[in-house]
């Protein structure tokens, strides 16, 4: 107990310029030992951290480095595994993601598409990419979808095994609503909707259902050649017209659409469209579909779907719901978010407020994070909260041993200091008898004239004057602080580069760094006591970042 009291003490000084905080330090202990007697403990931690404050910063910053890299904020986290199912057997294990591309791929949908993948991967079967194309009047779908969501999904590490456009397969959909036809299960409607609604709300049947299938037949094919059009027809499947549910009672399995605005070019001349539940039914059988993972609100759609399977007498696939995710502040609808694209509120799928998988991405979240946080949840069917603050923590362990660390000064004053010696630190050469630094204002703000400071990592510097965003000094000897001796650490670059950050909330936000010759784009820094930023792009005189999170 007293090593990690006086390690955390140490973090927890070197973080807050020197000085420690019990209640914090009892925090991280408390994460270490969720059974941790705070009554016997807050005597050493308070010990602790009494002897810590009674450190100059040189000292503390040696203990720091001595203890960097064992420091874990919280114990070791069990080993994430997914539920076994009985049924379940290796080989036989067939999963997919059916989204609509009508909008970006985000957090939320992101969910399904992992976890399916890794029910997949664990049994060793397969994981399919189904686009639910089947609404080009509606929902209609984007022409670049197919590259973009393989592009995620390749990112995230779920690779699919094969690729399916719903669009594709209009003619095998028209097929099965012929057998459903004929065999007395769907008919074609021509009623009136708000007519059809007050019947079917009545749990009473419209008289197009009592006609014949050879009826039935030529009214469908009629819909097929386009004779009938827009809204005058729609393909029913007969259910139990005594359902609980009226939204199930005698579902639509197909509409006409008239003008065909669409980016697959097979499908202009084709207007019969299937429903969602119809295409989505018939695919899971056909592609062979043995394990469904999917929204809470599916729940309704499984019920109506399994009408179609007992008419054929398939075997349903075995079905997970589960609820919603929230992610903070940040926007998931994809209904918001187009509208939102549309307006100009957002600059497109990867601005930074929202939870698309791209705007992630292009904030400096590594997928190991996001899959973690989507395994932490599992598959419960309740709707669920990931705190930003948690998935942060994620991700910093993943940015841990990847982070460039540097400076931000955002605030920079020039620092002329004379008499220096001719000496190398941080990888940078300070020149003899005098040299020109720049430091944060705030910084610089603390210390005293007459008195002297550190320029971290580097030499002492008895300050002379400061006024406004000039100071000078003079040099004070390159010894670290001794035992007892407390003086101010200063941040400080020389050869600097200018630095722009788009923070989370579209500000940006403006300073300079060091600029270092192998920072590559797609590179996330670690800027100390400002948090994490993605480069975004670079340039010998300025360097574009989009922020992480703390």
């Amino acid at each position: 107990m007293e090593n990690d009291a006086y390690r955390y003490a140490i973090k927890n000084a070197y973080l807050h310029e020197g000085h420690a905080d019990v209640g914090a330090v009892v925090g991280k202990m408390k994460a270490l030992d969720k059974a941790l007697d705070l009554k016997a403990a807050m005597p050493v931690i308070s010990l602790a951290v009494k002897k810590v404050n009674a450190m100059d910063f040189g000292g503390i910053e040696k203990e720091f480095e001595k203890f960097e890299g064992s420091y874990e904020l919280k114990p070791p986290e069990k080993p994430i595994g997914l539920p076994d199912f009985e049924w379940a057997k290796k080989d036989m294990v067939v999963t997919r993601f059916a989204p609509n591309p009508n909008g970006p791929f985000h957090l939320g949908n992101a969910r399904a598409a992992i976890l399916s993948f890794e029910y997949a991967k664990k049994y060793l079967g397969k994981f399919f990419l189904r686009f639910d194309d089947t609404d080009p009047k509606v929902k209609k779908p984007i022409a670049n979808a197919k590259e973009i969501y393989i592009e995620d999904l390749n990112w995230l590490g779920c690779p699919p095994a094969e690729v399916f456009f719903a669009s594709d397969r209009l003619s095998i959909y028209h097929d099965f609503m012929r057998k459903t036809i004929s065999m007395g299960h769907a008919y074609v409607c021509e009623c009136e909707p708000e007519k059809w609604r007050k019947l079917i709300g009545k749990k009473k049947a419209c008289p197009c259902r009592e006609k014949n299938s050879d009826s039935q037949m030529e009214r469908f094919n009629k819909m097929i050649i386009h004779e009938l059009k827009e809204g005058s027809a729609v393909l029913r499947i007969k259910t139990d017209l005594s359902h609980p549910d009226p939204s199930v009672r005698d579902w639509w399995a197909a509409k006409i659409v008239d003008k065909v605005e669409h980016p697959n070019p097979k499908v202009k001349d084709v207007h019969v469209w299937p429903s969602y539940n119809f295409a989505s039914a018939i695919d899971d059988h056909e592609l062979g579909v043995t394990l469904i993972i999917r929204g809470q609100e599916h729940e309704q759609n499984m019920t109506k779907q399994k009408f179609l399977y007992e008419y054929f007498g398939w075997a349903y696939p075995h079905s997970i719901h589960f609820g919603r995710i929230k992610l903070g502040k940040m926007v998931l609808s994809t209904s918001k978010i187009k509208e939102g694209i549309e307006k100009g509120i957002y600059s497109g799928w990867d601005d930074p407020r929202l939870g698309t998988i791209r705007a992630l991405r292009r904030r400096g979240f590594a997928p190991q994070a996001l899959v973690k946080a989507v395994l932490d949840l599992g598959i419960k069917p309740n709707d669920a909260s990931i705190e930003f603050a948690r998935l942060a923590d994620l991700n910093r362990g993943e940015l841990l041993k990847k982070a460039v660390p540097a400076e931000l000064l955002t605030e920079p004053v020039e620092l002329s200091v004379q008499f220096t010696p001719k000496m190398e630190a941080h990888g940078i050469g300070i020149s003899a008898g005098s040299q020109s630094f720049f430091v944060e204002k705030s910084e610089i703000n603390s210390v005293k004239i007459g008195s002297v400071f550190r320029l971290k990592k580097a030499l002492n510097v008895n300050l002379l004057e400061k006024s406004g965003f000039f100071a000078s000094g003079k040099f004070a000897g390159t010894h670290e602080p001794g035992s007892g001796e407390r003086k101010k650490i200063l941040r400080w670059v020389i050869e600097s580069v200018d630095v722009e950050i788009l923070m989370d909330d579209v500000k940006k936000m403006l300073g300079i760094t060091k600029y270092n010759g192998d920072l590559n784009e797609g590179d996330v820094l670690y800027f100390e006591k400002f948090g994490y930023a993605r480069a975004e792009e670079i340039s010998p005189k300025r360097i574009k970042c989009v922020f992480a999170h703390k």
